[in-house]
């Protein structure tokens, strides 16, 4: 039994080396229930995703935001994009070129009523 987990990480592991990608860095931010309004937290996550996508060459940054499924499907399809040009705003404010990033709203997600669906996800890639 002790050869077998050593063994299913490294398969696992170089999944993507054998396919010949690389995973891309990618930041969670929270909102609170009907808010599009960044914290602090939030802020310092950001920023830490500016700082990857202008390292190096420059890269694209793909943001994606969900709510949950407790409003308006049709109202929350906005907030969800609402969301996600409200990370994008602060993207740019932290230094990453607009016409590198792409801003979808994805409405609800039906994985979790709560905080966890409430999100944007930042994706960082070449």
């Amino acid at each position: 039994m002790r050869l077998i987990a050593p063994v299913l990480l490294l398969a696992l592991s170089s999944c993507a080396v054998l396919t010949g990608q690389k995973p891309s860095p990618t930041y969670v931010v929270f909102f609170t229930e009907h808010s599009t309004t960044l914290d602090g937290a939030a802020l310092k996550l950001i920023a830490d995703a500016a700082k990857d996508a202008k390292a190096g060459a420059p890269k694209t940054v793909t943001v994606l935001g969900y709510t949950d499924s407790a409003g308006n499907a049709s109202a929350d399809q906005e907030l969800s994009a609402e969301r996600a040009e409200s990370v994008a705003g602060a993207l740019v404010a932290d230094g990453v070129a607009s016409d590198m990033i792409r801003r979808e709203g994805r409405g609800q997600t039906h994985e979790d009523p709560g905080v966890a669906s409430r999100r944007v996800e930042i994706a960082v890639g070449d």
